[in-house]
């Protein structure tokens, strides 16, 4: 009898221990994963890069040297600037001018630069801006660096020919300053030039 009522105590404490563990078994469903939301349509503006200068813009190391007599800075001479005024000054200071994109010295130009040359040499004294100027054609950026350039190598060429680098600034005035404002190719052409002024 008595192992007949312990038997039957174990089988209820066997079947409530079941019923409790399977009472705490959560049976996971799968779960599905949310569609992904849409990614809004993102327009890219196309940006044209800026062609990068590839000659004559000077460096600190060329203000380096320029500080004990050598290379070609980019100068800023003091005093006030003004259009060449005599007959002599307009036959010497006459505007320079460039090749399509190019800085090179042409040699029309060569012949103008040395009689400026030779102008300098006779007046010790007088001191120049040389401005570089361009069409309208690419960017401000670009035609900024451009008219630098073009300034710079009329600069070299009449440091080559003597005249000491100290005496000549450059500025450039890229498209800013046209010759003609028309908007066609006589106009670019005559727009591409370097330019003079006298420095008092």
């Amino acid at each position: 009898m008595g192992k007949k009522i312990i038997l039957g105590v174990g089988f209820l404490v066997l079947f409530f221990f079941a019923a409790g563990c399977a009472g705490r078994v959560e049976l996971k469903k799968p779960v599905k994963a949310a569609p992904p939301e849409a990614m809004p349509e993102v327009t890219v503006k196309e940006v044209k890069p800026v062609p990068e200068p590839t000659e004559g813009l000077a460096t600190k190391e060329d203000l380096a040297k320029a500080l004990k007599g050598e290379g070609i800075p980019v100068a800023t001479l003091e005093g006030v600037t003004r259009e060449p005024a005599t007959a002599e000054e307009k036959a010497v200071f006459k505007t320079i001018y460039f090749d399509f994109d190019k800085s090179d010295i042409r040699s029309d130009a060569r012949l103008a630069l040395e009689k400026v040359a030779d102008y300098l040499k006779k007046n010790p004294k007088v001191k120049i801006v040389i401005e570089g100027n361009c069409d309208e054609l690419g960017t401000e950026e670009y035609n900024m660096a451009l008219g630098e350039r073009r300034a710079l190598s009329a600069r070299r060429y009449l440091v080559s020919l003597g005249i000491a680098p100290e005496r000549m600034g450059t500025v450039s005035y890229g498209e800013d300053r046209p010759i003609d404002p028309a908007h066609n190719e006589t106009a670019w052409v005559l727009n591409r030039n370097g330019q003079f002024k006298i420095m008092e």
